[in-house]
């Protein structure tokens, strides 16, 4: 029986725990089993040493389907499995150094399955435009800055918006307790820290959950009780966290991404069955709730809702 390695980023991520339960679900691969899940919270060393952990043992994994954490600059230890006859599949962030370990290994397994990720940048500013007026000021909060991910959704983002908007940054890092601390960094220090925020936008949803509470925070510690109905738009849209929150008023809006491990293993399984290397899978996001329902006064409504809900 062929084994699959499953190596992700964050523990508490829901979208990555559905990553996981999805793998771990009956499988297209009936003569493989999906191992365990290793998390790397967060660490791109953690992460190498799980993967030279695989690679040094007797039996190295016949794949492994990777979400990449920290900022991995360089990919030895992707050859390095290659040439240990190891199929690689980066899941959702896809660096842009496997194109050169596939020209140098051309008969190995090496791929990328991920959500359309411009798309969902520009889903995001699509959703924004639904929420804000010419001239707003908005804060983007990405994941890791220099990540793929976070470059192509940004850049979907601003073909979106255009220039009619003020648009700051900050790193959020993929987290939600990073995401708190860059924001109350930045209502301490931030040269426009005394602005009115018109919206923010987090590249997913567990960030938005740390930026709301900084929210919270800093609308009680600087007498601005405006800041805690702040308009949000998340990222990743699952039907118990993002889709939730919007239900719940936490968030204007998010973008479903779908998990991307049942198509991985669709990969393999093409690639073991018949040797079809495939290149990258890209798969279609969408808007919740649907663009035409987003509003200004809906949001305000689902707002005032859920403020009476505190009190």
């Amino acid at each position: 029986m062929k084994t699959i390695a499953l190596l992700l980023d964050d523990t508490n991520n829901r979208y990555q725990q559905l990553l996981a339960r999805k793998a771990k679900e009956k499988s297209v691969l009936p003569l493989a089993k999906v191992l365990d899940p290793v998390y790397a919270d967060g660490s791109s060393w953690t992460q190498l040493e799980s993967v030279n952990m695989y690679l040094r043992a007797s039996a190295p994994p016949d794949a492994m389907l990777v979400m990449l954490a920290g900022e991995q600059h360089t990919g030895g230890w992707l050859e390095r499995a290659l040439a240990r006859k190891v199929a690689v599949i980066f899941l959702n962030r896809l660096p842009t150094w496997m194109n050169a370990a596939r020209s140098k290994f051309p008969q190995a397994l090496v791929a990328g399955v991920a959500p359309t990720q411009e798309m969902a940048g520009e889903l995001q500013g699509a959703q924004s435009l639904r929420l804000i007026k010419p001239g707003a000021f908005v804060m983007l909060i990405t994941g890791a800055a220099k990540s793929p991910t976070a470059i192509e959704r940004q850049r979907g983002f601003f073909t979106a918006v255009g220039r009619g908007v003020t648009v700051t940054h900050l790193d959020g890092r993929w987290s939600a307790q990073e995401t708190e601390r860059a924001l109350s960094d930045w209502f301490r220090v931030g040269a426009e820290r005394a602005r009115n925020i018109d919206l923010i936008v987090c590249q997913n949803d567990a960030m938005a959950v740390g930026a709301r509470r900084a929210l919270a925070s800093q609308a009680g510690v600087a007498n601005r009780p405006e800041l805690a109905n702040t308009p949000m738009i998340g990222c990743d849209g699952l039907e118990e966290e993002g889709q939730q929150m919007v239900r719940d008023g936490a968030l204007a809006a998010t973008v479903i991404l779908p998990a991307t491990t049942p198509a991985a293993l669709e990969v393999l399984q093409r690639y073991w069955g018949s040797g079809v290397r495939a290149d990258i899978v890209q798969l279609e996001v969408q808007s919740f709730p649907p663009l035409a329902d987003i509003r200004p006064d809906r949001w305000g409504q689902l707002s005032a809702d859920a403020a009476r809900r505190r009190t």
